[in-house]
């Protein structure tokens, strides 16, 4: 069974999760390193971590980015359809939070269908936008995991589609396609993990986004 922790540390902050895997990754950076990393250590020597990847580029769950991949020198994972966006205060909602957007260097685009090889494990790429032009989902065949970003959170709930390039269109059939999945755990960017009827959730998410076509 694979082994996922909750790493980030603050509340406000975009889930940031430890997969522990032969070759060890982050999926999504939050904003605060500093707490981040001090879970990280918990479980692992940070320089172990081989990918930091980020679901998309928004800066809850990017500002983080610099300093985590400082302090494991893991390469950034983002998809093609972000890359550009990174450093814009506009596209990633960074002014927002009255912050800068950080600059880093992708070191992968990401594809729809691409499969990241973490050793004993495969995480799927499925490109999901409507939250944000690139946003991605990964999925975890074998033990059903899927990691949702900010596509679909738990009870029903969903990301929002009226910041820089979302699309409730666009989510809607995102959303549409996980729910011809199979999924045991949603592990989604922000509230708790859930494993509680997860399809279910996920179709309940579709119904209320279909409510703002």
């Amino acid at each position: 069974m694979v082994e996922v922790h909750k790493v980030s540390g603050a509340a406000y902050d975009g889930n940031a999760y430890l997969i522990m895997a032969e070759r060890p990754a982050i999926i999504d950076a939050g904003m605060s390193a500093q707490p981040t990393i001090k879970n990280l250590i918990r479980h692992i020597d940070p320089q172990k971590v081989e990918r930091l990847i980020l679901t998309h580029c928004h800066h809850d769950h990017t500002a983080a980015v610099p300093e985590l991949q400082q302090a494991t020198g893991a390469q950034i994972l983002l998809s093609k359809e972000e890359v550009g966006m990174v450093g814009d205060d506009l596209a990633t909602v960074a002014y927002m939070f009255g912050m800068s957007a950080p600059d880093y260097h992708v070191d992968v685009p990401l594809e729809e269908g691409m499969a990241l090889d973490l050793g004993d494990i495969t995480l799927q790429v499925l490109h999901t936008p409507g939250h944000s032009p690139g946003s991605i989902c990964l999925y975890e065949p074998e033990d059903k995991l899927l990691f949702s970003g900010d596509t679909v959170f738990p009870d029903g709930n969903i990301g929002r589609t009226d910041l820089f390039g979302g699309s409730t269109a666009q989510l809607v059939k995102s959303i549409e396609r996980l729910t011809g999945m199979d999924v045991k755990t949603m592990y989604p960017g922000h509230m708790e993990v859930t494993s509680r009827g997860v399809p279910a959730q996920i179709l309940e998410s579709l119904r209320f986004a279909r409510r703002f076509l």
